[in-house]
């Protein structure tokens, strides 16, 4: 679902290939994004957080504790976390992270072609700005 969400981000021209990066374990995943789609690759989740104005979490639910407990505290106060992981709260996310500006959303597999929709709540502390 990341990278439909990328995808779809890049084909619309939301913003610009050099102005996102990604960060996957897998040496073969980040050289598929990179050739594709042209984005910044790593393998350092930290690093990849510290470009962004939008952190998106779109990882497996069995992955999250080992993510949160290296982003805990890392996170830039006005950065977004937009998270698409099944089953996780915005509690959980925002007390993992040690970050109050959490949105979850929800997309749905026609995402995967442009024509989904996503269901999203967000924390109170998110902005206005944000929000829209």
């Amino acid at each position: 679902m990341g990278e439909a969400m990328l995808s779809a981000i890049l084909g619309k021209g939301l913003s610009l290939p050099r102005d996102i990066a990604v960060s996957d374990i897998s040496e073969a995943r980040r050289q598929h994004l990179e050739q594709k789609y042209g984005v910044v690759v790593m393998s350092d989740n930290r690093q990849a957080i510290k470009r962004g104005e939008v952190v998106v979490l779109a990882i497996k639910p069995q992955n999250l504790a080992g993510v949160m407990a290296e982003l805990s505290g890392q996170l830039k106060p006005a950065q977004l976390v937009l998270s698409i992981i099944a089953g996780a709260t915005i509690k959980t996310l925002s007390s993992g992270l040690k970050h109050n500006r959490v949105v979850r959303a929800m997309p749905n597999t026609p995402a995967q072609i442009g024509e989904g929709i996503s269901v999203w709540t967000a924390a109170s502390e998110v902005t206005k700005q944000q929000r829209g």
